[in-house]
């Protein structure tokens, strides 16, 4: 089993800052796009998350460099080798009662080591509950701070929509006056042009009637000279104003 040290490549004692760098090189070489090809890139990253995670916390580390300490105590050693004769010589005991102890001594050493085993597993195990309820309010303040972005987000794109809205009111409110003003301007051509038709309508009527009466003016003066010409002959071929 590889340890949090050997994932991320710092020693034991390495710092915070080492492990901030070791982690920063990490997630720069493991890029979406190394992830997308290859699915064992995924899984690495995930284990130097992992491992990242145990560092990062005192805690944790303290109890991780625990576990490493106790693997390594526990690591099965050489035993040395047994000779009866030296035993037997030096004790001056029976080989039975040689073994007989030695099988108690066994059996105490057993029992330590039980214990010992024990109590790490009991350490080990409350460690890991730590570490569980820390995930677990990990997890639940990322909930939290998720769904304080997402009120936020949401706040933000009602503001925008709002204001978006309020935006196109306004266009339409002013399309709306540009084309009433526009239609006030061509009604206004409208009616002035219908004026100007009608005051040249008034001035041909005025003129046609001036001509008409001109006309009937000038007939009137025609008809009344002819009259005075024909009283004129009359009187002079007659005598008398009407013949």
């Amino acid at each position: 089993m590889k340890s949090a040290y050997q994932i991320l490549g710092v020693p034991g004692n390495a710092t915070a800052a080492d492990i901030e760098e070791a982690f920063g090189r990490a997630r720069a070489f493991y890029t979406p796009q190394k992830m997308a090809e290859d699915s064992r890139f995924a899984e690495q990253l995930t284990e130097v998350n992992d491992a990242y995670k145990v560092l990062r916390d005192a805690d944790s580390r303290q109890a991780h460099d625990r576990k490493l300490a106790r693997q390594a105590s526990s690591s099965p050693s050489r035993p040395a080798a047994y000779t009866t004769t030296v035993i037997e010589r030096e004790s001056g005991m029976p080989r039975a009662l040689v073994i007989i102890g030695l099988l108690a001594i066994a059996l105490f050493a057993g029992g330590v080591i039980v214990q010992q085993r024990r109590q790490a597993a009991q350490a080990e195990l409350a460690a890991k509950e730590l570490e569980t309820a820390r995930q677990k309010a990990a997890a639940e303040a990322e909930l939290r701070l998720a769904a304080a972005q997402e009120a936020s987000d949401r706040s933000r794109r009602e503001a925008a929509q709002l204001a978006q809205d309020q935006a196109f009111r306004r266009e339409s409110d002013a399309a709306v006056a540009r084309a009433q003003n526009l239609q006030a301007r061509q009604d206004s051509l409208v009616a002035q042009q219908r004026a100007n038709e009608l005051r040249e309508e008034q001035r041909k009527e005025r003129e046609f009637r001036a001509d008409e009466q001109r006309r009937i003016n000038e007939s009137q003066r025609r008809i009344a000279a002819d009259r005075q010409r024909i009283r004129e002959l009359c009187f002079i071929n007659y005598r008398r104003h009407d013949c």
